[in-house]
């Protein structure tokens, strides 16, 4: 019998050092060396097999179908009439099936003839050796045969399936690195324009600095600051008059509520009407339409009189006893009060249209918003390259770390150690 188990051809010696460049080609050559010798053994099985199988083939043939007739004992002659059939149709069934040229393909469907053979064997072969001694010692012969050849291809397509695993495992390294690398390279270029970026945007932002610095010293700004503080200095005497007004409103607003509950008990509905109506207009916000107070106050401060005088609402401190004794004083301090703040109002509204068209302004606030704009970038660029730092760090650990992984697959498949190295660096 053909001896297959021989081993791969030895493959052509390595260096000490290989490239990273050279190593497809050495994988590809590694792998053409496993299937030409895998392939070699299963063409020496595939003759040993069909040799068999053709012998096989001959002898189930040439059976003795009539048999039955001849047999000495007709429980004999009913059993092999009964099985002979069946044994041939399994048998024929089996070695029907192809054989494949690819050697894995083929040691699969070797080992199904195989299955099938023996199967049938076990089954209604069986019955058939005391029959036909001579004609199934042969077919067993052949049987056993195949069966040695298919056993003997077994260890030849293990160390393939291992081989070329290893052979693919290299390759998907190899390929991990090349990607790992790509990406790198592509990180380094936009390292070096997130540097670029900050470092344009931070002399541009130093250059705003010092315009704005000039800026501020020149005698129209210090006039638009002035002009400014003139206007912050009236938005704080609004500020001031709105908590006056608020302070003065407090207790006539808490006893107009006061007499509006009681006109509500008394189901008095032209005064809850008058006494809601101030109320509303004291809840305002400054400045108060024209007229209103004078138009509200003075009818709700006669029904807050007249409830007093009813008793029905009892003043409980000097200043409710004061707001009717001197009825006037509220009206003529809210109409100031009101009057004041929509007289400071309307001039910061002039103020300000003059303020914000004096070119002062208008340059300080482009280059405010320059300023901004450029310190927004250098923030953003400042974070993106961080990012992508720590990005290019984890892709060179994944290419060190497939680089051992590549050394190291490299040295199994050789036997040898081999340095796989980037001559581009790594």
């Amino acid at each position: 019998m053909f001896r297959f188990l021989k081993g791969f051809k030895k493959s052509p010696e390595l260096p000490s050092a290989l490239g990273i460049g050279e190593l497809p080609a050495w994988i590809a050559r590694e792998e053409d060396l496993v299937r030409h010798d895998l392939a070699a053994q299963a063409g020496a099985a595939r003759v040993e097999l069909r040799d068999a199988r053709q012998q096989m083939e001959e002898v189930l043939s040439d059976f003795d179908t009539g048999f039955a007739e001849k047999a000495p004992h007709p429980k004999l002659a009913g059993v092999t009439e009964r099985s002979l059939p069946l044994f041939l149709k399994a048998m024929r069934t089996s070695l029907s099936r192809d054989l494949p040229d690819d050697p894995e393909r083929f040691y699969a469907a070797a080992g199904e003839i195989l299955k099938g053979c023996l199967s049938a064997f076990r089954g209604q072969g069986r019955y058939l050796v005391s029959p036909y001694p001579e004609e199934m010692k042969v077919l067993r012969g052949c049987l056993d045969t195949m069966g040695r050849a298919v056993n003997a291809l077994t260890p030849a397509i293990t160390r393939a399936r291992d081989r070329l695993g290893g052979l693919a495992g290299l390759r998907e390294s190899l390929a991990q690195y090349r990607d790992a690398k790509r990406r790198a390279a592509l990180g380094r270029t936009k390292i070096d324009s997130l540097v670029e970026e900050a470092r344009v945007s931070g002399e541009s932002l130093e250059g705003l600095k010092h315009a704005l610095a000039d800026l501020e010293k020149a005698d129209e700004y210090l006039a638009y600051r002035e002009e400014l503080t003139r206007i912050e200095a009236l938005e704080g005497e609004l500020s001031e008059l709105a908590r006056k007004y608020k302070s003065s409103t407090a207790t006539p607003a808490h006893l107009f509520r006061k007499g509006e509950k009681v006109a509500s008990r008394k189901k008095d509905r032209d005064a809850v009407h008058l006494l809601h109506e101030v109320i509303g207009l004291l809840d305002q916000d400054l400045p108060l339409p024209d007229d209103a107070a004078s138009r509200t106050i003075p009818p709700a401060q006669k029904v807050i009189s007249a409830l007093v005088a009813s008793g029905d609402l009892p003043l409980k401190n000097r200043d409710e006893i004061d707001l009717l004794e001197v009825p006037e004083r509220l009206l003529q301090e809210i109409e100031e009060i009101s009057g004041r703040y929509r007289a400071i109002s309307s001039g910061i509204a002039t103020r300000k249209d003059a303020v914000l068209s004096q070119p002062a302004f208008l340059k300080s606030s482009d280059l405010a918003m320059q300023r901004a704009d450029l310190e927004k970038r250098i923030s953003l660029a400042t974070n993106r390259l961080e990012i992508a730092r720590r990005e290019l760090q984890d892709l060179d650990a994944s290419m060190k770390a497939s680089l051992g992984d590549m050394n190291t697959r490299v040295a199994a498949l050789s036997g040898k150690p081999v340095l796989v190295r980037d001559p581009d660096g790594s």
